[in-house]
């Protein structure tokens, strides 16, 4: 099999998210989070105000004005962390008692800190996240707004393109991958009905998608189907990760949304601390060179990194690279990166691109995402060093 890169940021969204956080496009989305955006709230009040009760025998904050909110799992969690209380053990303890424990760790706090709350406000109130006064918030509307002007550039929500079935991987035989147009027969993608849901998620937590360009195909040596540009958009406005952008050149999308051949992998992050909203003006100019970058201009940074030695042996690779504090990868690790290198596939390991898919095929070795991430981002990197 040849396509042995992958990248499974869809795989976990899709083998993850109940029905109601699905779908079917971007718009939908977008709606959605729009929605929880309307009936959102956010005070930002000091610490002295607040205190927790027992309230029908469950935990509730309450604050001067005498209103109870409930709490979600998200928000007790980031509440008891903020106060130094395992959330996991005050989950077992009755109401009342875990409320002792809370209080006493808010009065610990200093007068000066100011909790950022975010209230989902229908009637009742529900916390949905405790954080501090340097939080800064991006909507998770506010980015799905920015995807809903992809698709008039023939940017469009992923979908699979192939399945697997008995060691083979062949075009979806009932929707070709495209999800519309079922002909006859049956397939592990859409089960002949020629309706599959793109990778579009989004719940209160947090939002993901996942989009691509099927019209700027990049052309590769050795590679009659050649490359499609793929970006993955995550946000959590709750504070439960950072706004990420990871952009990458991809072969084919699995029925379980594995993505194969994956290459370039490049990864940006805006934490939402500071001065978050002007970090993401570089997020988006960033997206927007990316996406309207044409596919000429990928062959040629891809033909010139097939050509392009970063040293004359194995020893003077590995010295530059080792000496390149930007990629921050140990030697151990690139030694494993030029050893993983396919020559057939891949090209010389001398070389740029040998590199940055030897780097890649290693980091799918690796058990902890964070370790295989560090490693496609350097490998992303390299792709933009002048050598």
């Amino acid at each position: 099999m040849r396509n042995t890169l992958e990248l499974f940021h869809a795989n976990k969204q899709w083998s993850s998210r109940p029905a109601d956080e699905r779908f079917s496009s971007i718009q939908d989305l977008h709606d959605q989070c729009k929605a929880y955006y309307r009936t959102a709230r956010e005070n930002k009040v000091p610490i002295s105000a607040i205190r927790t009760e027992a309230v029908n025998g469950e935990v509730q904050l309450v604050g001067r004005a005498g209103n109870p909110a409930r709490l979600t799992h998200w928000s007790f969690g980031q509440l008891s962390q903020r106060v130094s209380a395992p959330p996991s053990y005050l989950r077992e303890l009755p109401a009342t008692l875990a409320c002792q424990n809370l209080n006493h760790g808010l009065a610990k706090l200093s007068n000066d800190y100011t909790a950022n709350l975010l209230f989902h406000s229908n009637g009742s109130l529900l916390l949905r996240a405790f954080t501090s006064d340097e939080y800064a918030r991006i909507w998770n509307w506010e980015v799905a707004e920015r995807l809903l002007a992809l698709e008039s550039q023939g940017w469009k929500p992923a979908v699979p393109t192939m399945h697997w079935s008995g060691g083979d991987v062949s075009k979806c035989i009932s929707c070709g991958g495209t999800g519309s147009n079922a002909i006859t027969g049956s397939c592990v993608c859409c089960k002949g009905t020629g309706n599959v849901l793109p990778a579009l998620y989004a719940s209160d937590h947090d939002m993901f998608a996942f989009v691509v360009n099927n019209n700027a195909v990049i052309r590769e040596p050795g590679n009659e189907s050649g490359l499609r540009r793929g970006v993955i958009v995550q946000n959590s406005e709750v504070g439960a990760s950072a706004l990420k952008l990871t952009r990458f050149l991809f072969r084919d999308i699995c029925c379980n949304f594995i993505v194969w051949g994956a290459s370039q992998v490049l990864e940006i992050k805006v934490r939402h601390i500071g001065n978050a909203r002007d970090r993401w003006q570089g997020y988006n100019a960033e997206l927007r060179r990316y996406l309207n970058q044409g596919a000429q201009q990928d062959e040629e940074r891809i033909s010139s990194a097939r050509t392009v030695k970063i040293g004359d042996t194995k020893e003077q690779v590995l010295d530059r690279l080792f000496g390149m504090r930007s990629l921050n990868l140990s030697r151990k690790v690139l030694d494993a990166g030029y050893e993983a290198v396919n020559p057939s596939e891949d090209g010389n390991p001398n070389t740029v691109w040998g590199m940055v898919n030897g780097l890649t095929r290693h980091s799918q070795t690796l058990p902890h995402a964070d370790a295989r991430t560090a490693i496609d981002t350097a490998a992303g990197k390299l792709m933009e060093v002048n050598f």
